[in-house]
């Protein structure tokens, strides 16, 4: 290539870029993190343009946008590279353009994330639920994605635009049990309660703890005690969550569906949706679950929980099974 032109091109790219950085300097500050980068990915475009010319054009563009502050460093600059190649104009205004998110935690997701698809998951995730960047490492680390892939297997009442399908998931992932220190049902519930802040991330936005073991009473002054009570701050409902250390029964099922009803009448008021019930137990066999849950009518989902090292084996035989 002549060096005259090449050098030309070079300067005339780092001027558009200095034009790019411009402009959106000048939109108010409460539109910084859009349009930041919104500029980060117009940068990237431009330097994908020289992907032939070699690192040595990133670091001539690093040095020469100084004045413009530490944002474009050499490494940085990369990270824009690799944001804009990721994503085509026409997906970057459809999927992302409302609802972008801080950009470290955008590039976290990029690089740690296998897939295309798994990128979209866990920007959409994020947004959705407002989680910090170590909430984001902390659920990739947990395989949530692999885990969304896992249709759950609850009653099929819950129609497709009822926000309370989302509460359920195939699998709850706890990386802060102990479990040589679990040998009932209790011990495990204490551990949720005593790491009750990751255990609610885990469960999802919206839950608030009303209580463990949970008392109720009958008219007849019969007591009763519920594992864990929570109330959905979306949904505005209470949900019933039983915890069983084995293997899902249909029995189990009695004593949940029992609980749902009591606190519909005991607790619900008239401003409360229905109440829903979870079931959480160590394994579940997919047809057992389903055929018990068949035709019911009420808000019902059984779902294992996992500890993380026994996740990877878990993931590996499931997604197998959904291929």
């Amino acid at each position: 290539m002549n060096k005259e032109i090449e050098t030309k091109e070079y300067f005339n790219d780092l001027n558009r870029i200095k034009e790019a950085i411009r402009q959106n300097q000048n939109k108010a500050m409460v539109y910084v993190n859009t349009q930041m980068i919104l500029t980060y990915y117009q940068i990237g475009r431009i330097i994908n343009e020289r992907k032939t010319w070699g690192t040595k054009y990133i670091q001539n563009l690093s040095n020469d946008l100084k004045e413009y502050g530490k944002g474009y460093s050499t490494q940085n600059l990369k990270y824009m590279s690799r944001f804009a190649y990721e994503f085509s104009l026409e997906e970057f205004g459809q999927q992302l353009a409302d609802r972008l998110i801080p950009w470290f935690t955008l590039v976290e997701i990029i690089y740690k994330s296998k897939s295309h698809e798994e990128i979209l998951y866990y920007i959409n995730e994020t947004h959705k639920n407002g989680w910090s960047r170590s909430m984001v490492l902390n659920q990739i680390e947990l395989k949530a994605y692999e885990r969304s892939l896992i249709k759950p297997p609850v009653t099929q009442t819950i129609k497709s635009d009822d926000l309370s399908k989302e509460l359920f998931k195939d699998t709850y992932v706890f990386d802060f049990i102990d479990k040589e220190k679990i040998k009932t049902e209790k011990d495990l519930k204490n551990q949720m309660i005593d790491n009750i802040i990751k255990f609610l991330q885990e469960l999802g936005p919206g839950f608030t703890l009303a209580g463990k073991e949970y008392k109720i009473v009958t008219p007849t002054n019969k007591e009763f005690y519920i594992d864990l009570l929570m109330y959905h701050t979306k949904i505005h409902c209470y949900v019933v969550i039983e915890v069983k250390i084995g293997e899902f029964s249909p029995s189990d099922l009695g004593q949940l569906i029992f609980y749902v009803n009591a606190v519909d009448e005991l607790e619900k008021t008239d401003r409360d949706d229905p109440t829903i019930g979870l079931l959480l137990c160590k394994d579940a066999d997919k047809f057992v679950a389903e055929t018990t849950l068949k035709n019911s009518m009420m808000k019902l989902g059984i779902s294992k929980y996992k500890l993380l090292e026994d996740l990877p084996l878990y993931l590996e035989k499931k997604l197998n099974d959904v291929k």
